[in-house]
């Protein structure tokens, strides 16, 4: 194997296409002039494309979509990686003399199968064994699976939708076993029936809506190393809470040797989002109040949700163990308002009361047992709040290719403090925008002719670095 002087060195070993109707794969790394490679984790799939010079194969013309295409190559480290995609499209292509330019979208098999599958029939049982189940029976995908446990049954009908717009639909829903949630009843305006006047809702908001707290969400994508189904938390935390695992590595914005000749160095950062208060507010990312109407009571419930009261319970990537002083300020009015209609009785046949609150809505006490309840007041304020403060900071980072790194990891970056050199020595690192970053987007490209690598990294995390006194 040929040496590899530079941290963003690598070997392209091969890429093969197989045509459709032939049983044997050709070489066609002598066209490949630009490979890249992502992954983001909200979407459900992996993607790619090639880039070619043709000057004679001609392949394009032999081109239907549907054709595997397996790459393989070696990095700096010396890992081997091998990416197996589908071409789904043909663009940018243009002619000159005796050659053609043009480039070929790629995308997991899973892509293309599910925009064919519909899902008629009733799932049901926790939200990680749906996904398994959709993913190994209807995708008949033979990729690895990760995912954390949730803590609530559900079932539902999906209405013939394909595999990934359901998964997308229960994400929301779901929430990790480990959560602590609670609600507490101020016994003040619950109803049999009763309508209220917009004037009075927005009057009651503060002084006698119930109180929900907790934290939820979950996200569904892929990466190198299979498909995930993974709780927020999980992947914010660095501990032993809700299963959270280390940083995967350290990346510094100077020429410090951490490893390598500078493969750990930062070559460009961008910093794109920083503290956007007028949208969290819209979204009810600090605090939203949701009205309940029960469908089979008539009753009527207000439960309102504040970021701040929840903030212990949620796992973090930055240092800050409170909310800054102006966003809890800010969580301590709802700024959105939503309305939901429950049902415990949907999936339940007995004679008996479903409802999982321990009381009807006359008093009399409720013994259910019924399997598939209706947690909306779990779920919904708290998944809204987390998934949008999950992205409080979002960075975008250049480093030299290291194509081990995939959506869901967590790395740590030191970036210098941009006060005078003579003050550097005691604090060299900006602890506020220094610190654990959740990888959220990533782009491997690869130029086989000068044999260059770089990864493009969008990192996000929920709060700072640097621990943000209060009043």
């Amino acid at each position: 194997m040929r040496e590899l002087p530079y941290s963003s060195d690598f070997l392209l070993d091969s890429v093969e296409i197989q045509l459709i109707g032939s049983n044997t794969f050709k070489n066609i790394s002598d066209l490949v002039i630009r490979f890249d490679y992502f992954e983001d984790i909200l979407y459900p799939t992996v993607s790619g494309s090639l880039e070619l010079v043709d000057t004679g194969f001609n392949l394009v013309s032999k081109l239907q979509g549907f054709e595997k295409i397996t790459i393989k190559l070696t990095d700096y480290y010396k890992k081997s990686h091998t990416y197996n995609l589908r071409v789904y499209k043909i663009y940018n292509r243009f002619t000159g003399d005796r050659f053609q330019n043009y480039k070929i979208g790629l995308v997991s098999l899973e892509a293309l199968v599910n925009e064919g599958i519909r899902i008629p029939k009733t799932l049901s049982g926790k939200a990680e064994t749906i996904v398994e189940s959709i993913l190994k029976n209807d995708l008949k995908t033979e990729k690895e699976f990760f995912y954390d446990q949730t803590k609530f049954n559900m079932k539902f009908n999906p209405g013939k939708k394909t595999p990934f717009t359901i998964i997308n639909s229960m994400q929301i829903k779901s929430v990790h076993k480990d959560s602590a949630d609670t609600l507490s009843n101020n016994n003040t305006k619950k109803t049999n029936g009763e309508k209220l006047s917009a004037t009075s809702l927005l009057d009651s908001v503060d002084s006698s809506a119930d109180k929900a707290t907790g934290t939820g969400g979950f996200l569904f994508y892929e990466n190198k190393k299979g498909f995930n189904y993974r709780s927020i938390d999980s992947l914010c935390s660095s501990t032993n809470k809700f299963n959270g695992s280390l940083p995967v590595g350290t990346y510094v914005q100077e020429n410090v040797d951490l490893g390598g000749p500078n493969s750990n160095k930062i070559l460009d950062i961008d910093y794109v989002d920083e503290i956007d208060i007028m949208t969290k507010l819209r979204t009810g990312a600090f605090s939203s109040l949701i009205c309940y109407y029960n469908a089979s009571t008539g009753s009527y419930e207000e439960y309102s949700y504040s970021l701040a009261n929840s903030y212990d319970n949620m796992a973090h990537l930055g240092k800050q163990e409170k909310l800054p002083h102006g966003q809890k300020e800010l969580s301590k009015y709802p700024t959105r308002i939503m309305s939901a209609v429950m049902d415990h009785e949907t999936w339940y046949n007995e004679s008996g009361i479903a409802s999982a609150e321990s009381k009807d809505r006359n008093g009399v006490s409720s013994t259910s047992s019924a399997p598939f309840q209706d947690f909306k007041k779990y779920y919904i304020s708290q998944s809204i709040s987390r998934i949008n403060s999950l992205m409080n900071q979002v960075v975008k980072i250049k480093i030299p290719g290291n194509p081990s790194l995939m959506v869901g990891d967590k790395i740590e970056i030191k970036v210098p403090n941009q006060i005078p050199s003579a003050n550097r020595t005691q604090a060299p690192y900006d602890e506020t925008h220094s610190g654990v970053y959740l990888i959220k987007e990533v782009n491997h490209a690869f130029s086989p002719k000068n044999r260059q690598s770089f990864t493009f990294l969008t990192l996000i995390r929920d709060s700072y670095g640097k621990t943000i006194e209060n009043k």
